[in-house]
């Protein structure tokens, strides 16, 4: 059990400045004290709950910040989310604070248990810690496709298991009969998952691909090239070089 307050609030949005607000307790998972049901933890007093992850919101950009005493590594973040993409640009994907299922799941929202870094990002959000690391960001895309209808269906299955993300953590070998709630838990769920798993795709995978249409698909992809002026940097390089080689002819 934690003993006090993990971190400390930030006073304001380290990405646009906007005052932020205690959010939600997300728990810490991976672990027996921790497999089954989110811990109920206040994050505005998160000294009664269990381990979690207590994370503010800005009220402007709707990022959600993760409390800690460090300042947050903006570079870092942004390098957390890099993906493969095309030559010539850099692209980022990250789950979408400000997405459907996101809205829906609330604190039971599968993608949590994914979330890498301090930092949960609304296409907003995204764009200014593309700017703020010194790239120029295109508009947000929202796949229909991909892990985003897994956390859907996941997140809303949890609505009906006793566990946490109880298939996901199964399949990931970190759930069994030996450190579940129980043994008729376990099994209540593995049945719950086996037989409501058709019915729930026939309502997340058209609903996610009609929130992705929407701009509020639970996965976003933002490409991103080099600002103005680092363009204009490499450009003068180049002609540098070409200039040095007409030179030496």
């Amino acid at each position: 059990m934690m003993a006090g307050v993990r971190g400390k609030s930030t006073d304001s949005c380290p990405l646009c400045g906007g005052a932020v607000f205690p959010w939600i307790g997300v728990p810490d998972v991976v672990s027996e004290a921790t497999v089954g049901l989110p811990s109920p933890v206040d994050p505005y007093d998160p000294a009664g709950g269990g381990d979690a992850r207590l994370v503010d919101r800005c009220d402007r950009c709707g990022v959600g910040i993760e409390r800690s005493p460090e300042p947050v590594d903006l570079a870092a973040e942004l390098e957390r989310i890099e993906a493969e993409g095309p030559e010539g640009t850099r692209t980022f994907a990250a789950p979408n604070r400000a997405s459907w299922q996101g809205s829906l799941g609330g604190d039971g929202w599968a993608a949590l248990a994914e979330w890498q870094g301090r930092l949960l990002l609304t296409p907003r959000a995204l764009g200014l810690l593309v700017e703020l690391n010194g790239l120029h960001p295109e508009e947000a895309a929202f796949p229909p496709a991909g892990p985003n209808q897994r956390w859907l269906w996941q997140s809303i299955l949890n609505g009906i298991t006793l566990h946490h993300n109880f298939f996901s953590e199964f399949r990931a070998g970190r759930l069994r009969m030996g450190n579940a709630r129980s043994p008729v838990a376990f099994a209540a769920d593995m049945v719950a998952s086996v037989l409501a798993t058709p019915f729930v795709l026939l309502i997340s995978v058209p609903l996610e691909a009609v929130a992705a249409l929407a701009g509020r698909g639970g996965r976003m992809v933002v490409r991103a090239s080099a600002s103005s002026g680092e363009r204009v940097a490499d450009l003068d390089d180049e002609l540098g070089k070409l200039a040095g080689a007409i030179e030496v002819r």
